[in-house]
Protein backbone atom coordinates (compact mmCIF):
# COMPACT_ATOMS: atom_id res chain seq x y z
CA UNK A 1 0.00 0.00 0.00
CA UNK A 2 1.02 3.60 -0.54
CA UNK A 3 0.04 6.55 1.63
CA UNK A 4 0.19 10.07 0.23
CA UNK A 5 1.09 11.51 3.64
CA UNK A 6 4.36 9.55 3.56
CA UNK A 7 5.94 12.36 1.53
CA UNK A 8 5.17 14.75 4.41
CA UNK A 9 6.93 12.38 6.82
CA UNK A 10 9.96 12.15 4.53
CA UNK A 11 10.09 15.95 4.33
CA UNK A 12 9.84 16.16 8.12
CA UNK A 13 12.72 13.76 8.57
CA UNK A 14 14.96 15.63 6.11
CA UNK A 15 14.55 19.07 7.72
CA UNK A 16 17.41 20.30 9.88
CA UNK A 17 14.97 22.12 12.18
CA UNK A 18 12.54 19.25 12.68
CA UNK A 19 10.87 18.74 16.05
CA UNK A 20 9.53 15.54 17.60
CA UNK A 21 6.37 14.55 15.74
CA UNK A 22 2.99 13.40 17.01
CA UNK A 23 1.09 11.41 14.39
CA UNK A 24 -2.59 11.61 15.23
CA UNK A 25 -5.58 9.66 13.96
CA UNK A 26 -8.23 7.14 14.93
CA UNK A 27 -7.42 3.56 15.81
CA UNK A 28 -6.38 1.31 12.89
CA UNK A 29 -6.01 4.02 10.23
CA UNK A 30 -2.39 2.88 9.72
CA UNK A 31 -0.22 5.11 11.91
CA UNK A 32 2.23 2.42 13.06
CA UNK A 33 2.50 0.94 9.56
CA UNK A 34 3.25 4.40 8.17
CA UNK A 35 6.20 4.96 10.55
CA UNK A 36 7.56 1.50 9.77
CA UNK A 37 7.30 2.29 6.06
CA UNK A 38 9.14 5.57 6.61
CA UNK A 39 11.97 3.69 8.31
CA UNK A 40 12.03 1.08 5.54
CA UNK A 41 12.18 3.61 2.71
CA UNK A 42 14.82 5.76 4.38
CA UNK A 43 16.75 2.70 5.60
CA UNK A 44 16.54 3.83 9.22
CA UNK A 45 16.97 1.58 12.23
CA UNK A 46 13.55 1.66 13.90
CA UNK A 47 13.43 1.44 17.69
CA UNK A 48 9.78 0.71 18.43
CA UNK A 49 8.34 1.15 21.92
CA UNK A 50 4.68 0.19 22.30
CA UNK A 51 3.34 1.28 25.68
CA UNK A 52 0.31 -1.01 25.50
CA UNK A 53 2.21 -4.16 24.52
CA UNK A 54 5.30 -3.26 26.60
CA UNK A 55 3.95 -1.43 29.68
CA UNK A 56 7.27 -1.91 31.45
CA UNK A 57 8.69 0.76 29.13
CA UNK A 58 6.69 3.42 30.98
CA UNK A 59 9.24 3.22 33.80
CA UNK A 60 11.89 4.66 31.46
CA UNK A 61 9.98 7.95 31.45
CA UNK A 62 10.01 8.56 35.19
CA UNK A 63 12.74 10.98 34.20
CA UNK A 64 12.13 13.52 31.44
CA UNK A 65 15.79 13.73 30.49
CA UNK A 66 16.45 12.05 27.13
CA UNK A 67 19.85 10.72 28.22
CA UNK A 68 18.29 8.91 31.19
CA UNK A 69 15.29 7.75 29.12
CA UNK A 70 17.53 6.20 26.46
CA UNK A 71 19.70 4.57 29.12
CA UNK A 72 16.63 3.08 30.81
CA UNK A 73 15.27 1.80 27.48
CA UNK A 74 18.65 0.15 26.82
CA UNK A 75 18.44 -1.62 30.19
CA UNK A 76 15.01 -2.94 29.14
CA UNK A 77 16.56 -4.43 26.02
CA UNK A 78 15.74 -1.79 23.42
CA UNK A 79 18.52 -1.03 20.91
CA UNK A 80 20.20 2.39 20.90
CA UNK A 81 18.79 5.25 18.80
CA UNK A 82 21.62 6.60 16.67
CA UNK A 83 21.59 10.17 15.30
CA UNK A 84 20.99 10.22 11.55
CA UNK A 85 20.40 6.49 11.15
CA UNK A 86 17.87 5.79 13.92
CA UNK A 87 14.18 6.50 14.45
CA UNK A 88 12.46 6.23 17.83
CA UNK A 89 8.77 5.31 17.65
CA UNK A 90 6.73 5.78 20.82
CA UNK A 91 3.57 3.88 19.88
CA UNK A 92 0.27 4.15 21.79
CA UNK A 93 1.89 7.10 23.53
CA UNK A 94 -1.37 8.09 25.20
CA UNK A 95 -0.79 5.18 27.59
CA UNK A 96 2.29 7.03 28.91
CA UNK A 97 1.52 10.78 29.19
CA UNK A 98 5.01 11.38 30.60
CA UNK A 99 6.40 10.34 27.22
CA UNK A 100 4.39 13.12 25.54
CA UNK A 101 5.85 15.63 28.00
CA UNK A 102 9.32 14.22 27.36
CA UNK A 103 9.09 15.13 23.66
CA UNK A 104 9.79 18.74 24.68
CA UNK A 105 13.13 17.75 26.13
CA UNK A 106 14.07 15.64 23.14
CA UNK A 107 13.58 18.81 21.10
CA UNK A 108 15.60 20.96 23.49
CA UNK A 109 18.50 18.63 24.27
CA UNK A 110 18.56 15.98 21.52
CA UNK A 111 17.30 17.61 18.32
CA UNK A 112 19.61 15.27 16.40
CA UNK A 113 17.33 12.32 17.18
CA UNK A 114 14.24 11.58 15.08
CA UNK A 115 11.31 10.85 17.41
CA UNK A 116 7.69 10.08 16.48
CA UNK A 117 4.82 9.45 18.88
CA UNK A 118 1.60 7.80 17.69
CA UNK A 119 -1.64 7.08 19.44
CA UNK A 120 -5.32 6.61 18.73
CA UNK A 121 -6.62 8.10 21.99
CA UNK A 122 -4.19 11.00 22.30
CA UNK A 123 -6.88 13.58 22.94
CA UNK A 124 -7.82 11.86 26.21
CA UNK A 125 -4.24 12.04 27.45
CA UNK A 126 -3.88 15.67 26.34
CA UNK A 127 -7.03 16.71 28.18
CA UNK A 128 -6.06 14.94 31.37
CA UNK A 129 -5.87 17.00 34.51
CA UNK A 130 -2.55 18.77 35.15
CA UNK A 131 -1.18 17.65 31.80
CA UNK A 132 1.10 20.19 30.11
CA UNK A 133 1.34 19.91 26.32
CA UNK A 134 4.78 20.99 25.06
CA UNK A 135 3.33 23.62 22.68
CA UNK A 136 5.79 24.92 20.09
CA UNK A 137 8.24 22.12 20.73
CA UNK A 138 6.52 19.34 18.82
CA UNK A 139 4.89 19.00 15.40
CA UNK A 140 1.63 17.32 14.41
CA UNK A 141 0.37 15.38 11.42
CA UNK A 142 -3.16 14.02 11.08
CA UNK A 143 -3.76 10.67 9.38
CA UNK A 144 -7.17 9.85 7.87
CA UNK A 145 -8.46 6.58 6.39
CA UNK A 146 -7.12 5.81 2.93
CA UNK A 147 -8.79 8.01 0.34
CA UNK A 148 -10.05 7.08 -3.11
CA UNK A 149 -6.71 7.71 -4.84
CA UNK A 150 -4.91 5.50 -2.30
CA UNK A 151 -7.56 2.83 -2.86
CA UNK A 152 -6.88 2.91 -6.61
CA UNK A 153 -3.14 2.61 -6.00
CA UNK A 154 -3.67 -0.35 -3.66
CA UNK A 155 -5.68 -2.06 -6.41
CA UNK A 156 -2.88 -1.50 -8.90
CA UNK A 157 -4.85 0.97 -11.01
CA UNK A 158 -2.02 3.50 -11.03
CA UNK A 159 -2.97 5.22 -14.30
CA UNK A 160 -6.45 6.09 -13.02
CA UNK A 161 -5.06 7.04 -9.60
CA UNK A 162 -2.61 9.45 -11.24
CA UNK A 163 -5.35 10.89 -13.46
CA UNK A 164 -7.66 11.54 -10.48
CA UNK A 165 -4.88 12.96 -8.34
CA UNK A 166 -3.53 15.24 -11.07
CA UNK A 167 -6.91 16.48 -12.27
CA UNK A 168 -7.37 20.23 -12.06
CA UNK A 169 -10.74 21.91 -12.66
CA UNK A 170 -9.02 24.39 -14.99
CA UNK A 171 -8.26 21.66 -17.54
CA UNK A 172 -11.92 21.03 -18.27
CA UNK A 173 -11.44 17.87 -20.36
CA UNK A 174 -11.79 14.43 -18.81
CA UNK A 175 -11.87 11.16 -20.78
CA UNK A 176 -15.25 9.44 -20.74
CA UNK A 177 -13.55 6.05 -20.38
CA UNK A 178 -11.87 7.31 -17.20
CA UNK A 179 -15.24 8.55 -15.93
CA UNK A 180 -16.96 5.17 -16.27
CA UNK A 181 -14.00 3.29 -14.82
CA UNK A 182 -13.75 5.68 -11.86
CA UNK A 183 -17.49 5.33 -11.11
CA UNK A 184 -17.12 1.54 -11.14
CA UNK A 185 -14.16 1.73 -8.77
CA UNK A 186 -16.01 4.21 -6.57
CA UNK A 187 -18.80 1.68 -6.03
CA UNK A 188 -16.26 -0.80 -4.70
CA UNK A 189 -14.62 1.85 -2.50
CA UNK A 190 -17.98 2.81 -1.01
CA UNK A 191 -18.32 -0.77 0.18
CA UNK A 192 -14.80 -1.43 1.46
CA UNK A 193 -13.95 2.11 2.61
CA UNK A 194 -10.50 3.31 3.55
CA UNK A 195 -9.53 1.38 6.67
CA UNK A 196 -6.25 -0.32 5.62
CA UNK A 197 -7.13 -3.74 7.05
CA UNK A 198 -10.46 -3.87 5.17
CA UNK A 199 -9.09 -2.32 2.00
CA UNK A 200 -6.21 -4.78 1.93
CA UNK A 201 -8.66 -7.70 1.99
CA UNK A 202 -10.30 -6.33 -1.17
CA UNK A 203 -7.05 -5.35 -2.87
CA UNK A 204 -5.33 -8.71 -2.36
CA UNK A 205 -8.19 -11.17 -2.82
CA UNK A 206 -11.18 -9.15 -4.05
CA UNK A 207 -13.03 -10.83 -1.19
CA UNK A 208 -16.06 -8.87 0.09
CA UNK A 209 -16.60 -11.35 2.94
CA UNK A 210 -13.02 -10.96 4.20
CA UNK A 211 -13.41 -7.20 3.88
CA UNK A 212 -16.61 -7.27 5.93
CA UNK A 213 -14.99 -9.43 8.60
CA UNK A 214 -12.17 -6.89 8.88
CA UNK A 215 -14.66 -4.04 9.20
CA UNK A 216 -16.64 -5.82 11.91
CA UNK A 217 -13.41 -6.54 13.78
CA UNK A 218 -12.51 -2.84 13.70
CA UNK A 219 -15.97 -1.87 14.91
CA UNK A 220 -15.64 -4.34 17.78
CA UNK A 221 -12.26 -2.88 18.78
CA UNK A 222 -13.88 0.57 18.93
CA UNK A 223 -16.61 -0.77 21.20
CA UNK A 224 -13.98 -2.21 23.53
CA UNK A 225 -12.39 1.24 23.75
CA UNK A 226 -15.51 2.65 25.39
CA UNK A 227 -14.48 1.05 28.66
CA UNK A 228 -11.07 2.72 28.50
CA UNK A 229 -12.74 6.06 28.95
CA UNK A 230 -15.67 4.82 31.05
CA UNK A 231 -15.07 6.64 34.39
CA UNK A 232 -15.72 9.96 32.73
CA UNK A 233 -18.66 8.84 30.57
CA UNK A 234 -21.43 6.30 30.64
CA UNK A 235 -20.12 3.48 28.47
CA UNK A 236 -23.66 2.31 27.76
CA UNK A 237 -24.57 5.70 26.24
CA UNK A 238 -21.37 5.71 24.18
CA UNK A 239 -22.25 2.28 22.82
CA UNK A 240 -25.80 3.39 22.08
CA UNK A 241 -24.49 6.39 20.14
CA UNK A 242 -22.01 4.16 18.32
CA UNK A 243 -24.78 1.81 17.23
CA UNK A 244 -27.11 4.59 16.08
CA UNK A 245 -24.55 6.91 14.46
CA UNK A 246 -24.40 5.11 11.07
CA UNK A 247 -28.14 5.64 10.57
CA UNK A 248 -27.84 9.33 11.48
CA UNK A 249 -25.11 10.22 8.95
CA UNK A 250 -25.85 13.38 6.98
CA UNK A 251 -28.87 14.38 9.03
CA UNK A 252 -29.30 17.00 11.74
CA UNK A 253 -27.98 15.62 14.97
CA UNK A 254 -29.83 15.91 18.27
CA UNK A 255 -29.02 14.33 21.60
CA UNK A 256 -32.56 12.95 21.71
CA UNK A 257 -31.67 10.71 18.76
CA UNK A 258 -29.44 8.72 21.13
CA UNK A 259 -31.73 8.36 24.11
CA UNK A 260 -34.98 10.27 24.42
CA UNK A 261 -35.02 9.76 28.17
CA UNK A 262 -31.42 10.56 29.06
CA UNK A 263 -30.41 14.12 29.91
CA UNK A 264 -28.24 15.99 27.41
CA UNK A 265 -25.70 16.53 30.20
CA UNK A 266 -25.21 12.75 30.28
CA UNK A 267 -25.14 12.24 26.50
CA UNK A 268 -22.81 15.13 25.64
CA UNK A 269 -19.69 13.59 27.28
CA UNK A 270 -20.31 10.35 25.36
CA UNK A 271 -20.57 12.26 22.07
CA UNK A 272 -17.36 14.16 22.80
CA UNK A 273 -15.57 10.94 23.75
CA UNK A 274 -16.36 9.30 20.41
CA UNK A 275 -15.31 12.49 18.64
CA UNK A 276 -11.99 12.58 20.49
CA UNK A 277 -11.44 8.94 19.56
CA UNK A 278 -12.04 9.91 15.92
CA UNK A 279 -14.96 7.48 15.52
CA UNK A 280 -17.57 10.15 14.71
CA UNK A 281 -17.48 13.81 13.73
CA UNK A 282 -19.99 16.61 14.07
CA UNK A 283 -20.01 19.18 11.26
CA UNK A 284 -21.34 22.46 12.64
CA UNK A 285 -23.46 25.15 11.06
CA UNK A 286 -21.77 28.41 10.07
CA UNK A 287 -23.13 31.57 8.52
CA UNK A 288 -20.15 31.54 6.15
CA UNK A 289 -19.81 35.30 6.39
CA UNK A 290 -16.49 35.58 8.19
CA UNK A 291 -13.25 33.71 8.59
CA UNK A 292 -12.32 31.68 10.42
CA UNK A 293 -15.68 29.92 10.16
CA UNK A 294 -15.24 28.59 13.68
CA UNK A 295 -15.82 32.08 15.10
CA UNK A 296 -19.49 32.08 14.14
CA UNK A 297 -20.32 28.38 14.09
CA UNK A 298 -23.47 27.28 15.91
CA UNK A 299 -22.76 24.12 17.88
CA UNK A 300 -26.47 23.59 18.46
CA UNK A 301 -26.90 22.90 14.74
CA UNK A 302 -24.79 19.98 13.61
CA UNK A 303 -24.72 17.09 11.16
CA UNK A 304 -23.16 13.75 12.06
CA UNK A 305 -20.59 11.77 10.09
CA UNK A 306 -18.55 8.64 10.76
CA UNK A 307 -14.83 8.03 10.36
CA UNK A 308 -15.22 5.80 7.30
CA UNK A 309 -17.85 4.94 4.71
CA UNK A 310 -16.91 1.25 4.77
CA UNK A 311 -17.44 1.07 8.53
CA UNK A 312 -20.76 2.85 8.01
CA UNK A 313 -21.81 0.15 5.53
CA UNK A 314 -20.70 -2.64 7.86
CA UNK A 315 -22.58 -1.18 10.82
CA UNK A 316 -25.74 -0.81 8.71
CA UNK A 317 -25.26 -4.31 7.24
CA UNK A 318 -25.35 -2.87 3.71
CA UNK A 319 -23.99 -5.55 1.38
CA UNK A 320 -21.71 -5.16 -1.61
CA UNK A 321 -24.59 -5.55 -4.07
CA UNK A 322 -26.42 -2.44 -2.88
CA UNK A 323 -23.61 -0.10 -3.90
CA UNK A 324 -24.05 -1.35 -7.46
CA UNK A 325 -27.41 0.46 -7.66
CA UNK A 326 -27.64 2.85 -10.67
CA UNK A 327 -27.99 6.02 -8.58
CA UNK A 328 -25.13 6.24 -6.10
CA UNK A 329 -26.67 9.30 -4.48
CA UNK A 330 -29.87 7.46 -3.63
CA UNK A 331 -28.21 4.83 -1.43
CA UNK A 332 -29.38 5.27 2.15
CA UNK A 333 -31.12 8.57 1.28
CA UNK A 334 -27.94 10.09 -0.10
CA UNK A 335 -26.10 9.69 3.21
CA UNK A 336 -23.49 7.32 1.73
CA UNK A 337 -22.45 9.91 -0.87
CA UNK A 338 -22.28 12.66 1.78
CA UNK A 339 -20.18 10.45 4.04
CA UNK A 340 -17.78 9.74 1.18
CA UNK A 341 -17.46 13.43 0.30
CA UNK A 342 -16.91 14.43 3.94
CA UNK A 343 -14.00 12.04 4.41
CA UNK A 344 -12.49 12.88 1.00
CA UNK A 345 -12.55 16.59 1.84
CA UNK A 346 -10.89 15.92 5.19
CA UNK A 347 -8.31 13.56 3.67
CA UNK A 348 -7.32 16.07 0.98
CA UNK A 349 -6.76 18.90 3.47
CA UNK A 350 -3.16 19.74 4.50
CA UNK A 351 -2.03 16.99 6.93
CA UNK A 352 -0.31 19.39 9.34
CA UNK A 353 -3.64 20.60 10.67
CA UNK A 354 -6.94 19.04 11.55
CA UNK A 355 -9.36 19.40 8.64
CA UNK A 356 -12.27 21.83 8.93
CA UNK A 357 -15.79 21.22 7.65
CA UNK A 358 -18.99 23.20 8.18
CA UNK A 359 -22.40 23.46 6.56
CA UNK A 360 -24.77 26.35 5.87
CA UNK A 361 -28.52 26.59 6.23
CA UNK A 362 -31.15 29.31 6.07
CA UNK A 363 -34.46 28.48 7.67
CA UNK A 364 -36.46 31.66 7.12
CA UNK A 365 -40.20 31.26 6.53
CA UNK A 366 -40.87 30.20 2.92
CA UNK A 367 -37.16 30.53 2.12
CA UNK A 368 -35.34 27.42 3.33
CA UNK A 369 -31.95 26.52 1.90
CA UNK A 370 -29.03 24.29 2.86
CA UNK A 371 -25.53 23.76 1.48
CA UNK A 372 -23.97 20.44 2.44
CA UNK A 373 -20.42 21.61 3.17
CA UNK A 374 -18.38 24.79 3.53
CA UNK A 375 -14.61 24.54 3.11
CA UNK A 376 -12.53 27.46 4.40
CA UNK A 377 -9.15 28.42 2.94
CA UNK A 378 -7.37 31.73 3.35
CA UNK A 379 -9.87 34.51 2.69
CA UNK A 380 -12.28 32.33 0.72
CA UNK A 381 -15.05 29.85 1.45
CA UNK A 382 -16.11 27.17 -1.03
CA UNK A 383 -19.71 25.95 -0.77
CA UNK A 384 -20.16 22.31 -1.80
CA UNK A 385 -23.41 20.56 -2.73
CA UNK A 386 -23.79 16.80 -3.18
CA UNK A 387 -26.62 16.41 -5.68
CA UNK A 388 -27.78 13.68 -8.07
CA UNK A 389 -28.86 13.98 -11.68
CA UNK A 390 -27.38 15.81 -14.63
CA UNK A 391 -29.56 18.90 -14.23
CA UNK A 392 -31.08 20.87 -11.40
CA UNK A 393 -31.65 24.39 -10.19
CA UNK A 394 -29.25 24.18 -7.24
CA UNK A 395 -31.27 26.90 -5.54
CA UNK A 396 -29.46 26.59 -2.21
CA UNK A 397 -26.03 26.89 -3.81
CA UNK A 398 -27.08 29.93 -5.83
CA UNK A 399 -28.67 31.44 -2.73
CA UNK A 400 -25.41 31.09 -0.81
CA UNK A 401 -23.36 32.61 -3.63
CA UNK A 402 -25.78 35.55 -3.96
CA UNK A 403 -25.51 36.35 -0.25
CA UNK A 404 -21.77 35.73 0.13
CA UNK A 405 -19.73 37.90 -2.25
CA UNK A 406 -16.47 36.58 -0.76
CA UNK A 407 -17.40 33.19 -2.28
CA UNK A 408 -17.41 33.77 -6.04
CA UNK A 409 -17.66 30.10 -6.89
CA UNK A 410 -19.54 26.98 -5.84
CA UNK A 411 -18.94 23.25 -6.31
CA UNK A 412 -21.52 20.61 -7.09
CA UNK A 413 -20.54 16.93 -6.75
CA UNK A 414 -22.66 14.44 -8.68
CA UNK A 415 -22.35 11.41 -10.94
CA UNK A 416 -21.94 13.26 -14.24
CA UNK A 417 -18.91 14.49 -16.18
CA UNK A 418 -16.85 17.54 -15.17
CA UNK A 419 -18.19 20.85 -16.48
CA UNK A 420 -18.70 24.48 -15.47
CA UNK A 421 -21.87 26.57 -15.69
CA UNK A 422 -21.55 30.19 -14.66
CA UNK A 423 -20.37 30.39 -11.08
CA UNK A 424 -20.67 26.67 -10.42
CA UNK A 425 -18.17 23.91 -11.16
CA UNK A 426 -19.71 20.44 -11.54
CA UNK A 427 -17.45 17.48 -10.74
CA UNK A 428 -18.10 13.75 -10.36
CA UNK A 429 -18.10 12.45 -6.80
CA UNK A 430 -14.77 10.68 -7.20
CA UNK A 431 -13.10 14.06 -7.87
CA UNK A 432 -14.14 15.51 -4.50
CA UNK A 433 -10.43 15.78 -3.69
CA UNK A 434 -10.18 18.59 -6.29
CA UNK A 435 -12.23 20.91 -4.06
CA UNK A 436 -9.12 22.28 -2.35
CA UNK A 437 -7.60 23.02 -5.77
CA UNK A 438 -10.62 25.18 -6.58
CA UNK A 439 -9.90 27.21 -3.46
CA UNK A 440 -6.23 27.46 -4.33
CA UNK A 441 -6.70 28.53 -7.96
CA UNK A 442 -9.84 30.60 -7.52
CA UNK A 443 -11.14 29.56 -10.90
CA UNK A 444 -12.89 26.73 -12.58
Amino acid sequence: MKRIILSSLITWHSRFDRKPLLLRGARQVGKTWLVRELARQLKLTLVEVNFELQPEAKAAFHSLRPAEILKALALLGFPPVEPGSGLLLLDEIQACPQAIVALRYFHETRPDLAVIGTGSLLEFAMEAEAFSMPVGRIEFLWLQPMNFVEYLQAHGNHALADAVRQFTPMRGSWPEIAHHQALAELRNYLFCGGMPQALQAMAEGNDPEACRRAQLSILQSYRQDFYKYAGKIKAALAEQLFLRAPGLVGGRFKFSHIDGEARSAEIKPAVRALEKAGVIRRVYHSSGQGLPLATDCNERLAKLFMLDVGLMHAALRIDAQLVQEPDLLAIHRGAVAEQFVAQELLASAPPDREGELYFWAREALNSQAEVDFLIPSGSRVLPVEVKSGATGTLKSLHSFLDSHPASPQGLRLYTGMPMATGRIVHLPLYLACAAHQLLATGSG
